[in-house]
């Protein structure tokens, strides 16, 4: 199941369209229902050469679930504790660590993701500006669910008008595809 939709962003000032698709590569079956729901987020890998990308996808997909989905959120340093204590890497491949996981944490949903790539705004004046880009792959399992979700998305944001204006970056790229992913994944 795939989409291709444009999605027009006001960056301040940027004058060309983002661009935005989705890809829905292994949907469960069911539902992850993240209204209201009892949430632990697991830490993002980041994107090569980008590791810092994964911690901010993480706060900007914490941020959005309690905004706009009113989650109860497990505290991502609980998370991060149990993860190192129990040695645990989440992966789609091991739904029985990720059960128990989320029974220990008290989760109903657990979401994780990874930056598959990111290319940062450039400009040089010797050639083309070349406009941020975001891969971005989110995972989600609802505790009693026989499957994982998998969503995947990809977003290329605008060039600002002049070179004067403020550059993207990878929040201004990143935040409204995770919150489509996040709207995909319900």
């Amino acid at each position: 199941m795939g989409r291709d939709a444009p999605l027009s962003l006001d960056y301040g000032r940027v004058h060309q369209h983002s661009t935005n698709h989705i890809k829905c590569a292994i949907c469960a079956t069911q539902p992850l229902n993240l209204l209201r729901a009892r949430v632990a987020v697991l830490p993002f890998t980041g994107a090569p050469d980008h590791p810092e990308a994964g911690r901010v996808a993480r706060e900007i997909t914490i941020a959005l679930l309690v905004q706009h989905y009113g989650v109860s959120l497990v505290s991502p340093s609980k998370v991060d504790a149990y993860l190192k204590e129990h040695s645990i890497m989440p992966s789609e491949y091991d739904r029985e660590a990720l059960e128990t996981a989320a029974q220990n944490l008290s989760a109903e949903v657990m979401l994780w993701g990874a930056i598959n790539q990111f290319t940062p705004y450039r400009f040089d004046r010797l050639a083309p500006a070349t406009p941020p880009y975001v891969e971005l792959t989110l995972f989600g399992f609802r505790v009693g669910h026989s499957s994982i979700a998998k969503i995947t998305g990809r977003k290329q944001g605008g060039l600002p008008a002049t070179i004067w204006n403020r550059q993207p970056t990878f929040e201004d790229v990143t935040q409204p595809l995770i919150a489509q992913l996040l709207s995909d994944l319900r």
